[in-house]
Parts: structure tokens; sequence; C-alpha cells
């Protein structure tokens, strides 16, 4: 992943790694649903072992980018709500626009 793309999806890398450390149950049940359909392996991305991953260093399971996936760490991916398999296995849950503004209430609240 080039710097470039790096800095286009730094919302989304961000999201991924704060819902991660902060979990909340319905983010949660969407990201199991989505890494469920990631570990049947159906595209032939899901990567144990690193190779397709888009950062080196990054901890499987990532979504190989060598067989034309994101080269995304799935445990942070499957939690951007805004995020879509990109092989179409799911899809996001809400646009990006719709969250930012989801966000914004929230935080005003």
């Amino acid at each position: 992943m080039s710097i470039l793309q790096l800095w286009k999806n730094r919302n989304q890398i961000l999201e991924g790694i704060k819902n991660s450390i902060f979990k909340k149950e319905d983010i949660e049940e969407v990201a199991r649903e989505r890494m469920a359909i990631c570990e049947k392996n159906e595209c032939g991305s899901y990567d144990t072992k690193g190779e397709g991953c888009a950062m080196p260093g990054i901890q499987p399971p990532c979504c190989n980018k060598l067989t034309g996936g994101c080269g995304c760490k799935l445990s942070f991916a499957t939690r951007v709500l805004a995020k879509e398999c990109p092989k179409g296995y799911w899809n996001a849950v809400m646009s990006e626009e719709e969250e930012d503004l989801f966000k914004s209430k929230i935080a005003g609240q």
C-alpha cells in the first residue's frame, strides 16, 4: 500500500484500530459476521501468513493484496462500518457520510 493510499484510508484505518480497542457490542457483532465470512476463505484472500498484507509487520490474518484483496488487517477492517469487502463478500453497513454524521451526533450528546 502506498503512502497516498494510506493517507486516503487513514480515517478507516484509525476507526478500525479504535473499534478494536474500545469495543461496542453492535460493532463486534458486525465484525464477527464479517470475520466468519473471511475465515471460510471462499475468495482465496484470507492470509494467515501475512504474505499479502499491505504493510510489513502487520499481524495476520489480513486480506491478501496479492490475490485481489485490500491488504488490510482483518481484525481492523471488519470493524469499520463504512468498509466493504473488496471482493464483494460483505457490504458496508453505512456510507462514510452517514458514519461521519452518526459520529458527530454521538459527540454532540
